[in-house]
């Protein structure tokens, strides 16, 4: 068993967390909203200590963070945006970087982040995530085949791993191909598994391979998040796997989350953040996810502009009886599937940036299949050469050898009419005239790192 799954399995703070989280789930509003602010006024003291960014803010700005008592004062806080992460990551953080994991994003906007979680706040949001699961009784110890990319079936090795005492079968995003899949099946079959999890994309052209060799494996339940679901890609793996749908809403900088019930409702989860729902202009049905996080005490993030657009939710309570908000239709990622030079699909492309530093904004762009072109604009400690050595080696890793990239800079990315940059495209190419661009030739899964093949 690896660590990481042992630590989570094993850790004393998890059965306290259940337990928690089943009194939260029974509770009316005004117990939920005292549980709330509780830890609102915990985690503005902390911050107000220890983050750099809020010491400054509370010191310049005249609130007394003791003033922030109710989620009334929430609105004395500053709205935060994902470019002060960009620009000022370590500001937020509260303690040392070797107490915390970090993860990076290029998201859905093309500006890459780096963000902080401590032991705790992940733990919490496991236990989060497994209390949704019993909704449709899935267990914490069900077996998963997991779908989230996955870089370990490149040059020929076979499309699934499994991963010891973890209870987990992995089966690469990268290689869901006719002449693989019955191998998959095979393995998906011989694992046994309670739960298929992961990518809505992967998981759904996996159904669909299933589906053309009239093979089902049905499951307790198929668990998504990370990208919007279309109408098709839900038919399909209903028909596949013969089960419910347990989507998920989150984000890297885990300042919300939302996730759907047994009875179809689309609840926040008001024990892991506080979501405020900002108007969008000149849209009346439509308002931007405003996230606080109240668990991540290493890494407060108050009033988080998440970017993310959502619908009226369905007026009245929801029939499972619970007291949390409700959420509609929420308008999240949503990318093109990149083909490979051997034709094989590549399923959510953005991953490829997420990793990325040293950048104020980057795109990846499929020109055509194997054909990637990747446009970044610079920021604090960008280097041309390393940005593009890692970028080669993340497609060789992901994507397999054979591709081909060219990494071109710009002082500022070109926009479509919507004024929305999405991070992953796939276009026939652009007439716009570049800072500079770095020609590569095609990929080779590379034997040193940075090294030129």
């Amino acid at each position: 068993m690896t660590l990481k799954y042992q630590l989570r399995r094993t850790h004393p703070q998890r059965s306290r967390l259940h337990k928690r989280l089943r009194e939260l789930e029974h509770a009316d509003a005004d117990a939920i909203r005292a549980y709330q602010e509780q830890r609102l006024r915990a985690l503005v003291c902390i911050a107000a200590r220890r983050s750099p960014f809020y010491r400054e803010f509370f010191r310049t700005s005249g609130v007394d963070p003791r003033s922030i008592r109710t989620l009334d004062d929430l609105t004395r806080l500053p709205l935060l945006s994902r470019q002060d992460l960009a620009e000022r990551s370590d500001d937020f953080r509260t303690l040392p970087r070797w107490l915390m994991r970090s993860a990076r994003s290029g998201g859905t906007s093309g500006v890459p982040i780096e963000c902080h979680r401590t032991l705790g706040s992940a733990m919490f949001e496991v236990a989060a995530l497994e209390r949704q699961w019993s909704w449709f009784g899935v267990s914490p110890n069900a077996r998963r085949v997991i779908l989230r990319g996955n870089t370990f079936a490149t040059d020929g090795k076979r499309p699934t791993l499994t991963v010891p005492g973890a209870r987990q079968l992995l089966v690469s995003s990268y290689h869901l191909t006719p002449d693989r899949v019955d191998v998959i099946a095979e393995d998906i079959r011989r694992f046994g598994p309670d739960v298929v999890e992961g990518w809505p994309s992967s998981i759904a052209l996996l159904a669909a391979l299933l589906r053309d060799r009239d093979i089902r494996i049905p499951v307790r339940a198929v668990i998504t998040s990370s990208e919007v679901m279309a109408p098709g890609q839900r038919a399909v793996i209903a028909r596949v796997f013969d089960a419910p749908i347990v989507d998920h809403y989150g984000q890297t900088e885990r300042a919300a989350m939302a996730g759907v019930c047994e009875a179809g409702g689309y609840h926040v989860f008001p024990h892991y953040g506080i979501v405020e729902l900002l108007p969008v202009p000149d849209a009346p049905d439509r308002w931007e996810i405003v996230g606080t996080s109240l668990q991540n005490k290493g890494f407060p993030l108050f009033r988080y502009r998440t970017g993310d657009e959502v619908r009226p939710a369905t007026p009245g309570p929801c029939p499972c009886g619970r007291a949390f908000p409700l959420l509609g239709v929420v308008d999240g990622r949503v990318e093109d599937t990149f083909v490979s030079a051997d034709g094989r699909p590549l399923p959510l492309p953005s991953s490829i940036v997420d990793d990325l530093t040293g950048l104020r904004e980057a795109q990846i762009a499929q020109l055509r299949p194997g054909v990637f072109e990747l446009r970044v604009v610079p920021g604090t400690g960008f280097s041309e050469a390393r940005t593009t050595a890692h970028a080669r080696r993340n497609i060789a890793r992901q994507f397999g050898s054979g591709q081909e990239l060219r990494v071109r800079v710009f002082d500022v990315l070109p926009r479509p009419a919507s004024g929305k940059l999405k991070t992953a495209v796939v276009e026939p190419g652009s007439s716009v005239k570049p800072r500079s661009t770095t020609d590569e030739t095609p990929l080779r899964r590379p034997t040193i790192p940075g090294q030129r093949t």
